[in-house]
């Protein structure tokens, strides 16, 4: 399975946004990528695309295989239901998106071009579209253009209308007594006994051998506890790019005519360095001119904020790195030039110029290894999209590893009797990973590991997980078996007191006395699920509990509710008011689901 790209770290902008994505809503030189025409549901004419779906599914599917440790097959998949739960997650959020259109809600492009550059600043250059940026990013997310569009255009109308419909509290005095139930403290009795120190009747642990009946059959009963892991053996290729680098370097001579054709290119802008002062309003701004009419900067610096107004400070900024309202002004000032108010899509601002850095022609001196770092990137670049290109054309001709590495002068590399999630290295890791999801002797499409790396793979020889034999694994059966004795003992003797809810029978039983202990709800000093049930048990009540190395039994003898307590933080009504309203408005649109794609998509995970 891909991993998704999770490298996209935001980075803090403060200067004005200028256009956004959803003004390339539709352009044809995205469209092809992760292309699909089908749709897994319809919500009254709101679609769910497939590209949606898929991308939902597979991360849903690494977070279940992060929890329990594998990855997991087709048929796990569809036992734990993950297909359902995302299907059921991606409709109701299409039904609220329905009614939204419904409601005629849309939300102006600036406020979606905001947002876009909060949650994506990467995928900007200089204030535009960095469009190898953008290709890279939807092809690491299996994303169309227009389903980032709509993910952002919908999670944006969302924030904005639960903000208005649905940021309700629960009244003062309600969140008053949960704050007191919460604040309870227990006093309770606890008795911790570790299984080696339960000592059973007539059963001699040591005296234990293979051939002990109720061994063998515990053995029988849980054999799926020991078994060997799956392995495979795995033929790969990796493709490089850095393979070929040395192939593309540039001469002295190639490099000086590129710098002599574009010199224009390696002309440092004039840049200017300013404080913008930020207000909501124009009145504002108008305020702040008047009220620094005259004043020298220092002056203008300590009364913005003595009065706690916002400015930031920009250095060498050139006229393309801000909008056109701001550059317009900002490079025909004079240095310590007070603007006039410049007003935007977003805000309006005052400008007060500090310094203007003059343009300048740089030498070939400079730009020389700026320009070969160029030409071998454009050339490499061709190159490893073209070979990747070949590659997979020679493997629909069904030419094999051997044949494919020689064609293309690459090496075969062999990792066997690999098992899942076996290796440090995480190219290797993910080489053995998707060989996990291959059949054995078919050669894979070309797996992206990065933009430098890719690789294709064959599974030659499959191991199947089998049962370990009892000797192999004697000493771990019989630890099990004797805990598992224990707990069956343990267990009975809560079977016989739950009702009478005396503990007398434990101390004598496992001589042992309890511990008095006073806890809270989020006390730290016991197993927050052991902690949950304690506290959901009634006054007087025996509770049964363990964990890997001690059985419990615990009962609460006092309830202790503050009278007074005070309220840390609001309890917020939004969950419960929108569930409400969703219920209400899905009984009014048409849900259509798409269940043989759904089926055609899971059929690709064996």
């Amino acid at each position: 399975m891909r991993a998704l790209n999770k490298g996209w770290i935001g980075i803090a902008l403060v200067i004005l946004f200028g256009a956004s994505l959803f003004f390339f809503r539709g352009s044809s030189r995205y469209s092809n990528l992760f292309n699909s025409d089908n749709f897994v549901a319809n919500i009254s004419g709101t679609p769910i695309s497939t590209t949606q779906f898929i991308r939902s599914l597979e991360m849903n599917i690494g977070q279940f295989s992060q929890m329990i440790g594998e990855e997991l097959s087709g048929d796990q998949i569809r036992s734990f239901q993950i297909h359902q739960l995302v299907l059921q997650n991606l409709v109701n959020n299409a039904i609220f998106e329905n009614e939204f259109d419904d409601l005629k809600y849309i939300l102006d492009d600036s406020v979606i071009a905001k947002k876009t550059k909060e949650r994506f600043p990467n995928l900007y250059l200089n204030n535009k579209i960095n469009d190898d940026v953008l290709n890279d990013f939807l092809k690491s997310q299996r994303l169309k253009i227009d389903d980032l569009v709509n993910i952002i255009n919908y999670e944006t109308r969302s924030e904005v209308f639960d903000e208005l419909i649905f940021k309700k509290n629960y009244p003062s005095a309600f969140s008053k007594k949960i704050q007191l139930f919460n604040d309870q403290t227990r006093s309770i009795d606890i008795f911790e006994i570790p299984y080696d120190e339960i000592n059973l009747i007539n059963f001699a642990e040591n005296n234990i051998t293979k051939n002990n009946k109720e061994l063998i059959n515990y053995f029988e009963e849980n054999k799926n506890n020991y078994m060997n892991q799956e392995s495979r053996d795995i033929s790969y290729i990796l493709i490089n790019k850095e393979f070929f680098k040395n192939n593309f370097i540039p001469s002295s001579n190639e490099i000086e005519s590129y710098f002599n054709e574009n010199k224009k290119m390696f002309i440092i802008p004039e840049k200017r360095t300013f404080k913008q002062f930020n207000f909501k309003t124009k009145n504002e701004a108008e305020k702040f001119k008047n009220d620094t009419s005259g004043f020298e900067i220092d002056k203008i610096i300590s009364f913005a904020e003595k009065n706690e107004i916002q400015f930031n400070q920009f250095e060498n900024v050139s006229k393309n790195q801000v909008l056109d309202e701001l550059s317009n002004v900002i490079f025909t000032l004079s240095v310590n030039n007070v603007s006039n108010v410049i007003s935007t899509t977003l805000a309006h601002h005052i400008v007060v110029l500090d310094e203007i850095t003059i343009k300048r022609d740089r030498s070939l001196e400079e730009v020389f290894e700026e320009i070969k770092q160029i030409l071998t990137d454009v050339q490499l670049d061709n190159f490893f999209n073209d070979l990747k290109l070949n590659i997979n054309q020679q493997i629909l001709d069904g030419l094999s590893m051997s044949e494919i590495a020689q064609k293309n002068k690459l090496n075969i590399e062999k990792i066997s009797k690999a098992q899942l999630n076996s290796e440090k290295d995480s190219l290797i890791n993910q080489i053995i990973n998707t060989g996990f999801s291959q059949n054995k002797d078919f050669i894979s499409d070309i797996i992206e590991y990065d933009p430098d790396r890719s690789f294709i793979l064959n599974v030659d020889n499959v191991f199947p997980s089998t049962f370990k034999e009892i000797d192999i694994v004697l000493n771990d059966v019989k630890s099990d078996f004797i805990k598992f004795k224990k707990y069956n003992f343990a267990n009975e003797i809560y079977e016989n007191i739950k009702d009478s809810n005396e503990l007398n029978k434990i101390s004598e039983v496992f001589d042992t006395k309890p511990e008095q202990i006073n806890i809270k709800i989020m006390s730290s000093d016991l197993n927050p699920s052991f902690l949950t049930e304690i506290f959901n048990a009634n006054l007087g009540e025996v509770i049964f509990y363990s964990d890997e190395n001690n059985i419990y039994f615990a009962k609460s003898n006092e309830i202790q509710i503050p009278k007074e307590t005070q309220i840390l933080k609001d309890i917020k009504l939004l969950s419960e008011l929108k569930n409400a309203f969703g219920n209400e408005i899905i009984k009014t649109k048409n849900i259509s689901i798409n269940n043989e794609l759904i089926n055609g998509l899971l059929s690709q995970y064996k």
